[in-house]
């Protein structure tokens, strides 16, 4: 997640739990536990610079980062492996042209570039593979790490993704063929695969429907997400599947059921042409229109949303249909500027 930075936040990212999130800024580096939420490490750019991305390695003290913004001490080049007890680098891996993003696992580290995604070695950062994708100015990729899979935009067509092993290595005699799959007739604007790697989730630049690959049936089901085009920002799954959420530049964020499908209504605009129905969201709420925002899942049905305009949202999903003024099927529990938290504990 990349735009424009508020409060010097550049960009967030969850931990492969979901229950950690990544603040990469002007002023270097901070860390959260999502719930309670608590600023748990601080990295000032006096040490790190200031931080364009950055990616936990589970809860590790190990974590990946790339510099930017105004006073990056690194070019854009270079992915640093950084080591949160000692504050020191601890890797640095250089790539040959800029680096859009970053991802780990226990024995990855997937760097994304424009138009390919390259697989090295955790921690020894031997290069395994080097996958070719569409052009990815938006550096979008999922890895599922428990199912081994990866997933990207394709090259062969657009609107079309790429599911690859995790584990592929290109000095193998034998490599398992990669699955293409048409999701789209736009390019792919946001992807998501869940945990356990059989389902994945896709939206388009038009933005007005989300798309569900079933990997096993290789099925897709749509999911109507509104009539206006949008940019979409985030696709995420609750960490056992039961839910898909998205956040848009509209500022709402959808959630889907997806264990318990009969809970989302059905929309009433396609059967009126005779086209397949289209499955709308059973709960949604709003927060900052056009500011990108990162949703997640906690236990006991909470969700929350984090922005980059600071804002901390933590709301608490329904079932009875219920209507309020913070969202339909959920309420806020709790609202905070996660910045200002770091104040006192810096």
């Amino acid at each position: 997640m990349h735009i424009m930075a508020r409060r010097g936040v550049l960009s967030v990212k969850l931990n492969q739990d979901q229950e950690y999130f990544t603040c990469a800024t002007e002023d270097g580096l901070r860390i959260f536990h999502m719930d309670p939420l608590i600023q748990t490490h601080y990295v000032e750019a006096s040490k790190i610079g200031s931080i364009r991305i950055a990616e936990m390695r589970f809860r590790s003290n190990i974590m990946a980062f790339v510099s930017g913004g105004s006073r990056p001490l690194y070019d854009d080049r270079t992915v640093v492996l950084w080591d949160l007890n000692t504050e020191t680098a601890v890797a640095k891996v250089v790539l040959k042209e800029p680096v859009l993003d970053v991802k780990l696992t226990n024995d990855r580290l997937v760097v994304i570039l424009r138009s390919k995604v390259i697989l090295l070695s955790f921690p020894g950062g031997e290069t395994l593979s080097e996958l070719n994708s569409r052009d990815n100015p938006n550096a979008v990729c999922a890895v599922a790490h428990h199912a081994r899979k990866i997933v990207f935009p394709s090259r062969k067509n657009k609107g079309s993704i790429q599911i690859e092993d995790l584990d592929k290595d290109d000095s193998a005699s034998q490599s398992k063929p990669p699955a293409n799959v048409q999701a789209h007739g736009n390019d792919i604007i946001c992807v998501a695969i869940n945990a356990a790697g059989d389902c994945i989730a896709t939206a388009s630049t038009q933005g007005t429907n989300i798309h569900l690959y079933n990997v096993v049936t290789k099925s897709i089901i749509k999911l109507r997400r509104g009539l206006d085009k949008a940019n979409i920002y985030c696709l995420n799954f609750s960490k056992d599947g039961s839910y898909l959420s998205c956040s848009s530049d509209k500022g709402t964020v959808h959630v889907w059921s997806l264990k318990d499908p009969d809970m989302n209504p059905v929309s009433t605009l396609k059967p009126l042409v005779g086209l397949p129905n289209e499955i709308k969201s059973y709960a949604s709420f709003t927060v900052t229109a056009e500011c990108a925002c990162l949703c997640s899942f906690g236990a006991g049905d909470a969700m929350y949303a984090i922005c980059l305009d600071g804002s901390f949202h933590k709301y608490k999903l329904g079932r009875d249909g219920s209507q309020t003024d913070t969202g339909r099927n959920c309420f806020r529990v709790s609202y905070d500027i996660y910045p200002n938290l770091g104040e006192l504990y810096d």
